[in-house]
């Protein structure tokens, strides 16, 4: 479904929202349990299946595990199969996506590259094929970062540092295992949040050198992204946004926000069109923050936001149906 006048949010669709009047002005209609979601090669990118509240509706390979490019100029969708199950998606520079797969049963995880024109995808050992799940990903400073796999038998507390073009892997170890992943282009640092530690990491790329800035989080720091001299998180489970300056040692600056349920995490966090944007699937909202003012506006969604992404026109958010 495509349209383009005063379209109505749906369940289970893909929304752009303009940045200033904060209304919707395109609704395409994509699958089930939509989450992770990137703007990248003139598309739209969306993961399904891949984020969830609570263990008991864990990971599974089933059909509705899969990726989708849309098109915003025409609203067409098309499903990536073929072997992909993602748990984790970036942008290339080139347009191209990077999934990180990941199986319930049987099947190791891996990452692959996805042309973004034609949709191949080459099952290359890029990364070592492994239990658990590769999650944490972003592309920065010419290479592809992935943090080390979560869910398996061992939590590995460290990075893999991938060069497209020589296809050259090294690892980088650190004290704690990283998650969310963000690279900062003006400084040339890789920021981590550490979920379990309350914490968030910035690794020099250049050196090698990682500062922790520990018990920023009140609770689990989830998704984060960088824009200009700040970097800012949202907890995965009270609905706090975290500021951090990208250098110096200016103390962190919290953006509660004022949401009406008592469980309200935050699964989503994206910077775009001058402004920062929090996906709070429980309060039914995408919250946009001024970094001028650190003030935060609510946008009613109606629906369970679950992920948000920015791009040079507009606001992207996926909804679900219900919230597992």
């Amino acid at each position: 479904m495509y349209s383009t006048t005063a379209p109505k949010v749906l369940p289970t669709s893909l929304v752009k929202l303009d940045a200033k009047t904060l209304k919707p002005t395109q609704v395409v209609q994509i699958g089930p349990r939509a989450d992770l979601v990137v703007a990248a090669g003139g598309y739209v990118w969306v993961t399904h299946g891949s984020l969830r509240y609570t263990p008991s509706d864990g990971l599974r390979d089933a059909g509705d595990r899969m990726l989708t490019r849309v098109d915003p100029s025409t609203g067409e969708t098309r499903a990536v199969g073929g072997g992909l199950a993602p748990c984790g998606l970036t942008a290339d520079p080139s347009g191209d996506v990077w999934v990180a797969n990941c199986f319930a049963s049987g099947q190791k995880s891996n990452v692959v590259r996805v042309d973004a024109k034609t949709l191949v995808f080459e099952r290359t050992r890029l990364f070592p094929p492994t239990d658990g799940y590769y999650r944490g990903m972003d592309y920065g400073g010419g290479s592809l970062w992935a943090a080390d796999v979560s869910g398996g038998a061992v939590q590995g507390r460290g990075l893999t540092k991938l060069s497209p073009r020589t296809r050259k892997r090294s690892v980088i170890q650190l004290s704690r295992h990283p998650n969310a992943l963000a690279w900062s282009d003006g400084y040339g640092d890789l920021w981590m949040t550490n979920f379990d530690d309350r914490s968030v990491s910035r690794l020099h790329a250049e050196t090698g050198k990682v500062k922790v800035f520990e018990s920023v989080a009140k609770l689990n720091p989830g998704a984060l992204a960088v824009k200009d001299d700040s970097v800012w998180f949202g907890d995965w489970n009270v609905p706090d946004v975290v500021r951090l300056p990208a250098v110096g040692s200016k103390p962190p600056l919290h953006v509660l926000l004022p949401v009406k349920p008592k469980r309200a995490g935050i699964t989503s966090v994206a910077a775009g069109a001058g402004f920062i944007w929090a996906a709070v699937p429980d309060d039914h909202a995408v919250w946009r923050i001024d970094p001028r003012t650190n003030r935060p506006t609510r946008i009613e969604i109606g629906y369970y936001p679950w992920g948000v992404a920015g791009s040079d026109d507009g606001i992207w958010v996926v909804t679900r149906a219900k919230d597992a």
